[in-house]
């Protein structure tokens, strides 16, 4: 018996880039879990360590949902929709947690205070990429055929991506 093939998804290339993304995210995690067992400088250089990820991998990824993914994914939700709000907020909580953070480090705070951070950021940036594939990609997948969405989404966002702030 012969099965139908799955036709490939629109939105693979960005679900292999937030496996990537998650697997980071889990390794960096695995190592704040020995925080409290490390010197002061150490536990500085690892919540700094999670800082950097955020800016040099996470943020750009954000600026270029946000100019090009939701938009898409608004549209392709259907007039009217607000699909996007829940995940842009996200970025603007994602950011709040990065200041108090980096604050935290620059005040030398406890090893728990610096863990607790760390987990907050690490935390809410992967439930933020599983809930995008799970609630957005869909809609995308459906409305854009894989040509389509490579033209009108994903050229633009790596366009975005590559453009320095």
């Amino acid at each position: 018996m012969s099965t139908v093939p799955t036709p490939p998804r629109s939105t693979g290339s960005l679900r292999a880039e937030h496996e990537k993304l998650l697997a980071s995210l889990h390794a960096i995690a695995e190592r704040v879990e020995t925080l409290g067992e490390q010197t002061t400088p150490q536990q500085m250089g690892l919540a700094r360590e999670v800082l950097e990820f955020v800016r040099k991998q996470v943020a750009p990824h954000a600026r270029a949902e946000e100019y090009t993914l939701y938009p898409a994914a608004d549209w392709a939700a259907g007039e009217g929709s607000r699909i996007t709000d829940v995940p842009r907020f996200e970025h603007q909580l994602l950011v709040r947690r990065c200041e108090a953070l980096d604050k935290a480090i620059q005040a030398g705070s406890t090893p728990g205070r610096l863990m607790h951070l760390c987990y907050s950021i690490l935390g809410l940036a992967s439930a933020h990429l599983v809930t995008t594939e799970e609630v957005l990609f869909p809609f995308l997948d459906k409305a854009f055929d894989p040509a389509r969405f490579e033209k009108e989404v994903l050229t633009p966002l790596r366009v975005e991506r590559g453009t320095k702030r």
